[in-house]
């Protein structure tokens, strides 16, 4: 045993071999320059991991000072997370660092299930570099690979290993270098600026993203990109992988992952951070927290720490408190959070100011609002100074009026009284009515609103004289696989319909009627009534003056209508619509009917045919006769007592709800998160004083405006009370929407009279009408004069609410002037010559195609839906160049152009109907045409999504070598041959005769447009079930939920997917039981397993529905083989 003067601190060196004392075994572990092995004491039996460094020689092998450096920094920093040194054993050649033996292995091969389990981890992980970083030494080379668990998972204890590239940094000094793994390295490393203390703590927020998602936050294709990512500071939280993840979890990697190391702050700040925190942390360390968390403005992390027990009366070193700090950044949700806490509002800093004069003097006038509004004292003075005089000095008039306006404290408190909310509940009730023309939708409303005291608009009341109107005509083709609705009607009689009309009135208390024409223009705008306010109650009606096939197929068609257009969310047992009330309703019924007949009888004959609408219509359908032209009539009577029964079957929690949140409020300083609870449902919308001032300031406005953004809306509402936030101009609008008295659309705009919306705007562009006027133009693209000339109100308003609801397109010609597009006016014909053959077409030339089928009455289903695909291609192809990119639109139909790819899309009306899309190319562009294809399905998909997100449209592909040869007559492959095929088979394995040319065509060649196969193409049923659409997922509850009399349901179902221990779990009335099912499958459960099991447990219906509404073929982005994949198509 000598004393070895070349290491940095002294310490015993055994110069000696080292199997004289030691055995050495299996290797467990090697680097570049070093293995490591596991290694016996011989005298005592004692096992340890024996880390062998080759000593450099010329250019290969470990330098003397790194290894001198590594022994001396294990020898000094002993630590508990920290592997120890027992001895050093100098060969000659090699040096032998004998280690503690970590045998439970490397966190590189463990996955946290918890939050819980990853902080434990990252706790331990900055205990070490704590501890590390008190020596100033830095460990550099943070990476899964280099933490070693020592004792087992859950819970793990981990060892920090490998300090071969750790340095001493001591203050003042300049180590630049270039080393570390790519995916960990900090941004300073890759800039070769100085390292410090802060380049473990970038590695510490990359280790903790890769703990809690599986994915890498920086990882690029090569080293390269992935260093770029890092330079750039480039990485996001993908709702894939971070959906369950807390914000409070987000705060802590964003507090690493920053690019100034001295932001980042240090190992033992990170320990006081609130998700690393234990319960056992003293009240000291959550205050230091609380600074920490409410500078960074994290309010999830404040919020955490609050649950924790943390105080709210803590003060940095400024003396500044809590609300001063969050006033200062002027953070409104933070202060909020702080208020709404507790948090007291007028104490002073070491200067004086309150934080009042705080957000005055900054020009945080919305925070200012805050304070007033939760009670704060305005007439609070620093040194004689009032906030309002603060303001005026450092330029901020607009708070020093607001100030001043406030200074009336009677004034005031009316002002904070009208937005806190009251224990009344909104219970206006929307009814909106369906049907074909001439079923009596309009008496039937006029009915239900006659003898009972009624308010607001009215319409003028039509003849009621039937006997002289010419019925409809519309008839069932019952030879026809779908059956044949026309919607033919008399100009004369119907000239004034507008599509829909709105009106109010009382029936068991106060109601909205929304009226829908049955005419076939206005279906398109439809989607926008049906799913704007929910719950509702939808009277379809039905003439009982039909035959019975009619009545049927237009019972039918408006189920499926609104079943298509409503979001499948909240998908009950069985399917359930949780929000949705039908009620059919048999219109012109016989006389004279029984006073006690409800008229059931009349409709009856259609329950047997109407069961694949249980989920909507109920497990007893409510079905009324009645004349809807006599209000004393018995149906009329019973379906107002339906109505009322609705009425309370939505509302029944609303006056508990509306009490709950005034009681809640009025414990608090402020209201201000009164108005944003539960906005989806009426329950949780209650009436407030700001309310009853709008209506009343509305009514002495000469002009009320009828269009506005929010912007607008709220500098109007602060005319009234200059204390209202923009949160409150949402709920006010939430408010008179549940009201019926506005309509919110997208892009924060505001209809506030719907009546303008549907009879101004929407209804006046779609009347049929209207296109015979002066100034319509076939072409249905306008200037803003011309659409000016045609329109009864202020073309911009108009234009800019076509537009928002997909109605309308701006079109830039030149630099000065902008045309608008209005599919749903194009009436354009098809020209001749469109798609003709190519002389010379050859084999390999791609060829695609397909058509899309709803599953019944298609053209009727279809023809609401391709106005909006139009404008939707118009706007995918406003951002190609115009120099290589085409779109020629007419009615019915669009030619899309790009490069050397040509594209159709047409809305034929041959077999019922379907939308027909053809992509052709010449040799070499199989790619392009590809590609094209893909920017079709994207449009279709965005616009079904829009219109009827509910919408199963079946893929029927076309034979590509029939396309080549322009045959006539085109055979289809339908989706579930195909998908049944690729269940067992790879695309080109899986082949089909055309029985129309006898050729052999694979499912690739189907749809591939002749490109080649590509690993990122993967076959539909190897999808996860997590990828099932939503409305296929609705019809799968519908056919499993209910018991099966043989088993065939759920249950056995979860049997064979091999969850059948969780099948008490699973159970439910509520929700839907097979839904939760799929949601527990693993990864490992595909569509293609699905369907296996599924025809196995005697199912066919489920697996057609499968198979016939899954993709072919999806294109999987991959991220990285290990963290997951994003799937589309």
């Amino acid at each position: 045993m000598v004393v070895c003067p070349d290491w940095d601190t002294l310490m015993e060196v055994y110069h000696e071999p080292i199997e004289k004392n030691y055995e050495l075994l299996e290797e467990i572990g090697k680097g570049q320059f070093a293995v490591v092995r596991k290694c016996v004491e011989l005298k005592t039996g004692a096992i340890y991991a024996a880390k062998i460094m080759r000593k450099r020689r010329v250019a290969r092998g470990v330098a003397a000072a790194d290894i001198a450096r590594e022994a001396g920094l294990l020898a000094q920093l002993r630590h508990p997370n920290i592997v120890s040194l027992h001895k050093v054993i100098d060969t000659g050649k090699t040096v032998v660092l004998l280690l503690e033996l970590i045998s439970d292995g490397e966190l590189f091969h463990w996955t946290p299930s918890s939050e819980t389990e990853a902080a434990h981890v990252v706790r331990q992980v900055l205990l070490a570099l704590s501890h590390l970083h008190s020596h100033q030494v830095a460990h550099l080379d943070i990476k899964p690979e280099n933490i070693l668990l020592s004792t087992p998972p859950p819970m793990p204890n981990i060892k920090l290993i490998d300090l071969g590239l750790s340095h001493r940094l001591v203050p003042g000094s300049d180590l630049r270098a270039l080393f570390g793994t790519p995916e960990f390295v900090a941004p300073e490393i890759v800039n070769y600026e100085p390292l410090s203390l802060g380049t473990d703590l970038w590695a510490v927020g990359v280790l903790t993203y890769i703990l809690l998602s599986g994915a890498s936050p920086f990882l690029g294709e090569d080293k390269q990109e992935t260093y770029t990512n890092v330079a750039a500071c480039q990485y996001q939280f993908d709702n894939e992988f971070f959906g369950n993840v807390s914000e409070v979890a987000k705060d802590f990697i964003r507090s690493l992952l920053i690019k100034d190391p001295k932001e980042r702050g240090t190992a033992d700040s990170c320990l006081k951070h609130p998700w690393i925190l234990t319960d056992s942390e003293t009240s000291q360390d959550l205050s230091g927290a609380m600074i920490s968390a409410v500078k960074r403005g994290c309010v999830q992390a404040v919020s955490q720490l609050l649950r924790q027990g943390a105080p709210l009366d803590v003060k940095d070193a400024k003396d500044d408190t809590l609300l001063h700090i969050a006033c200062a950044a002027g953070n409104e949700t933070m202060t909020s959070l702080l208020i709404e806490n507790g948090v007291e509002l007028d104490l002073a800093n070491e200067k004086g100011l309150t934080p009042l004069h705080v957000a005055a003097r900054n020009g945080h006038i919305n925070l200012v609002r805050l304070l007033c509004l939760s009670g704060c004292d305005v007439d609070k003075t620093n040194r004689g100074i009032r906030a309002d005089v603060t303001a005026i000095k450092y330029g901020h008039l607009d708070i020093a009026n607001l100030l001043d306006k406030l200074r009336n404290g009677n004034q005031r408190e009316n002002y904070i009284k009208q937005l806190q909310p009251t224990h009344r509940a909104i219970d206006r009730l929307q009814i909106r009515l369906l049907g074909h023309c001439a079923t009596g939708k309009t008496s039937l409303i006029n009915s239900l609103k006659s003898g009972i005291f009624s308010f607001g608009f009215f319409r003028r009341s039509r003849s009621q004289n039937y006997s002289t109107k010419r019925e409809p005509s519309i008839e069932l083709d019952v030879t026809s696989k779908h059956g044949s609705l026309s919607f033919e009607y008399s100009d004369n009689e119907y000239e004034g319909t507008i599509g829909v009309e709105w009106s109010r009135g009382n029936v068991g208390g106060e109601c909205v009627f929304w009226e829908l024409c049955g005419r076939e223009d206005f279906l398109a705008s439809y989607h926008h009534v049906l799913t704007f306010q929910l719950p509702a109650v939808h009277l379809i009606t039905i003439s009982l003056r039909e035959p019975l096939t009619v009545q049927l197929q237009q019972a039918r068609f408006w189920l499926r209508f609104i079943m298509d257009r409503i979001p499948p969310k909240n998908i009950g047992f069985a399917g359930k619509f949780v929000d949705i009330k039908i009620i059919l309703v048999g219109t012109y019924a016989p006389e004279p009917q029984t006073p006690n007949s409800n008229g059931t009888n009349y409709l009856a004959p259609l329950l047997p045919f109407l069961q694949e609408f249980k989920a909507i219509l109920g497990e007893e359908p409510i079905m009324v006769a009645l004349d809807a032209t006599n209000p004393s009539n018995p149906g009329v009577k019973l379906l107002r007592s339906h109505l009322t029964n609705a009425r309370m079957e939505f509302l029944e929690d609303g006056v508990e709800a509306a009490e709950n949140i005034r009681r809640r409020d009025k414990s608090h300083a402020t209201a201000m998160y009164a108005p944003v609870a539960n906005h989806d449902k009426q329950t949780g919308l209650v009436w407030t004083g700001l309310v009853e001032a709008w209506r009343s300031h509305v009514q002495t406005l000469e002009d009320p405006p009828v269009l506005l953004s929010y912007d607008e809306l709220l500098i109007e509402v602060r005319k009234i009370n200059p204390l209202v936030s923009i949160d409150h101009c949402r709920h006010l609008s939430q408010q008179l929407q549940a009201l019926g008295e506005c309509v919110i659309l997208q892009d924060n705009l505001i209809v506030l009279n719907p009546e303008w919306l549907w009879r101004d705007v929407i209804g006046w562009q779609l009347s049929p009408e209207q296109r015979g006027r002066l100034g319509c133009r076939t072409t249905g693209v306008y200037t803003l004069e011309d659409f000016q000339a045609r329109c009864p109100c202020p073309a911009n308003q108009a234009l800019q609410v076509l537009q928002v609801t997909n109605f309308c397109i701006p079109c830039d010609v030149d630099d000065d002037e902008v045309e608008y597009e209005i599919p749903c006016l194009n009436l354009i014909e098809r020209l001749r010559g469109l798609w003709e053959p190519w002389k010379q077409c050859s084999t390999t030339s791609p060829h695609a195609g397909l058509r899309l089928f709803p599953s019944e009455a298609p053209l009727y289903h279809l023809i609401p839906i391709f106005p909006h695909l139009q404008a939707q291609l118009r706007r995918i192809t406003q951002t190609w160049d115009p120099r290589d990119s085409d779109l020629y639109q007419w009615w019915r139909g669009s030619k899309l152009c790009i490069g050397p790819c040509e594209s159709i899309i047409t809305l034929e009306e041959d077999d019922q109907g379907y939308i027909e899309i053809r992509v052709r190319g010449p040799r070499g562009a199989s790619s392009q045409c590809f590609a094209l294809l893909s920017v079709i399905f994207d449009a279709i998909d965005t616009t079904v999504e829009i219109v009827a997100p509910a919408l199963l449209l079946e893929r029927h592909w076309l034979s590509p070598s029939q396309l080549r040869d322009y045959d006539e007559v085109l055979h289809t492959w339908e989706p579930a041959p195909l998908l049944s095929a690729l269940i067992e088979k790879n695309f080109e394995e899986a082949r089909f005769k055309n029985p129309f040319n006898g050729r052999q065509e694979s499912v690739w060649d189907i749809v591939g447009c002749g490109t080649t196969l590509t690993e990122n193409c993967i076959p539909g049923p190897r999808q996860p079930v997590k990828y099932i659409k939503s409305a296929v997922q609705r019809r799968l509850a519908q056919m499993l939920d209910p018991p099966d009399p043989h088993g065939q349901d759920w249950c056995l179902l979860a049997v064979r997917l091999g969850l059948g221990d969780r099948v008490a779990n699973l159970d439910s009335t509520i929700d839907s039981p097979t839904l939760r099912l799929l949601a527990c499958a693993g990864t490992g459960c595909t569509i293609g397993s699905l369907v296996k099991q599924l025809r196995a447990l005697g199912r066919d219906d489920a697996v057609h529905l499968l198979l016939s509404h899954t993709p072919v073929f999806v294109l999987s982005l991959a991220i990285d083989s290990e963290t997951g994949s994003t799937l589309s198509r």
